[in-house]
């Protein structure tokens, strides 16, 4: 892995477990109100299908990853397409897209949900890599970018606490809908 070329954005399908599991046992997502989407280093993009359970454990994890990659479905539960994100935010129609990093613009929480439920199709980008920052060309497809902690976060946390406050956010224009 050393000698490959970004090799501190690579190798670490854990990350990418761990992510998944917070993100998809979310009552937003059990809801239908979150589309997953993984993007790997070399532009495959998994799509994963409304409702989908993720194994618990990452050896089953990593197998079925292995899987996917290896036969491509392009139906089923997690489908795979090549293209790039800047195919990816088109394909989806995505009117907002943000990107959160530690090079990001210091942003509240509670301000990013309200960006988040502004827009009509938005699309969130957390980087599931180890180490690096977002190529320029998934930058260049960034609306905003914003960092939510003083601190590095981990992706699975900034991916977690940017649903929850979606969630609060949905709840509470809910509730002041309905007064």
């Amino acid at each position: 892995m050393a000698k490959l070329k970004d090799s501190e954005k690579r190798g670490r399908p854990d990350l990418v477990h761990v992510t998944l599991l917070n993100v998809t046992g979310t009552p937003l997502y059990l809801d239908g109100l979150v589309k997953v989407f993984v993007h790997t280093y070399d532009d495959m993009v998994l799509e994963i299908a409304e409702k989908t359970r993720i194994p618990k454990s990452y050896l089953r994890f990593r197998g079925l990853m292995e899987k996917v990659l290896v036969e491509r479905p392009k139906q089923g539960l997690i489908k795979i397409h090549s293209m790039g994100v800047k195919e990816l935010v088109r394909t989806i129609s995505s009117d907002a897209v943000i990107g959160l990093s530690v090079q990001g613009k210091m942003t509240p929480l509670e301000e990013l949900a309200k960006s988040v439920m502004a827009a009509k199709s938005p699309s969130v980008i957390v980087g599931g890599f180890p180490h690096g920052h977002f190529s320029p060309g998934t930058l260049s497809v960034m609306d905003q970018l914003v960092r939510i902690d003083a601190r590095p976060l981990e992706a699975h946390v900034v991916a977690s606490r940017v649903i929850y406050e979606v969630e609060k956010a949905e709840a509470g224009s809910t509730i002041k809908s309905a007064s």
